[in-house]
């Protein structure tokens, strides 16, 4: 009742805002109150490490309910020009060397990566009112790492991924599920083994910077970033396996 009744008042107030504003494109009152669930105690961290800190955000937050797709992060790129570009993957795994995403290597953000190696990610988990951001250089995953996680997809998304020449123009859409049909002639069942496309494959995103972003109320946001750099000032402390963290202003 609760949460439904914030929503109300939430809509209420955007209807007011719209109404007196009389401009659609007057967002100048959107925004909510932050109010985390269970607060970051940032003097006393459960890890000094960030991939051990993350990790038990992710888990947290992917036992939840409230977040359908709690792997769902924005990947930036940047080609040699350094126009960057954004757009929405899939986080498919991490480990103490980094994080993991598949696409394909054609595609503009291959081509970019190829390029320009430096990424930044973003994961936004709004009900816990956190995020996380990452900046790093990516590397390509072993071709049996690419393997092994291409046929662990659902037949049909192989067969899509080796339907689609990602990001080129299609003459219509029609052209496309052609291709998806005659692929669907060719390998008709979930046990027919789909050929991974030698174009299409994963990243390891090696972390340079990590920072944990929690909302809290009047905008006294909480931010603790680790970083591979060293620095001299007195208020960055020594975590663990190499990492260096400190506390930034919101």
């Amino acid at each position: 009742m609760n949460l439904m009744r914030n929503l109300l008042i939430r809509t209420k107030t955007f209807v007011k805002t719209l109404s007196t504003a009389g401009k659609m494109d007057d967002m100048s009152a959107f925004r909510i109150s932050y109010n985390p669930k269970e607060p970051m105690d940032i003097d006393n961290l459960p890890s000094k490490d960030p991939m051990e800190l993350f990790d038990l955000w992710f888990k947290e937050i992917s036992s939840s309910e409230e977040v359908r797709e709690p792997n769902a992060m924005t990947l930036a790129t940047c080609n040699r020009k350094c126009e960057p570009s954004a757009r929405m993957v899939l986080l498919k795994g991490y480990d103490s060397a980094g994080f993991r995403f598949f696409t394909d290597y054609d595609g503009r953000k291959g081509q970019e990566l190829a390029e320009n190696s430096n990424v930044a990610l973003v994961l936004y988990w709004r009900p816990f009112h956190r995020q996380v951001r990452v900046e790093g250089t990516t590397e390509k995953l072993s071709p049996e790492e690419c393997d092994q996680y291409f046929h662990s997809r659902p037949h049909g998304s192989q067969l899509a991924a080796s339907a689609s020449n990602q990001s080129t123009i299609l003459p219509s859409y029609q052209v496309l599920i052609d291709k998806y049909a005659q692929l669907q002639d060719q390998y008709p069942t979930d046990s027919d083994v789909v050929p991974r496309p030698q174009n299409w494959g994963g990243y390891l995103v090696k972390p340079k910077a990590i920072e944990f972003w929690e909302g809290h109320t009047n905008r006294l946001h909480r931010r603790l970033l680790f970083s591979r750099e060293k620095s001299e000032d007195e208020h960055v402390k020594a975590g663990l396996n190499g990492w260096h963290y400190c506390v930034l202003s919101p």
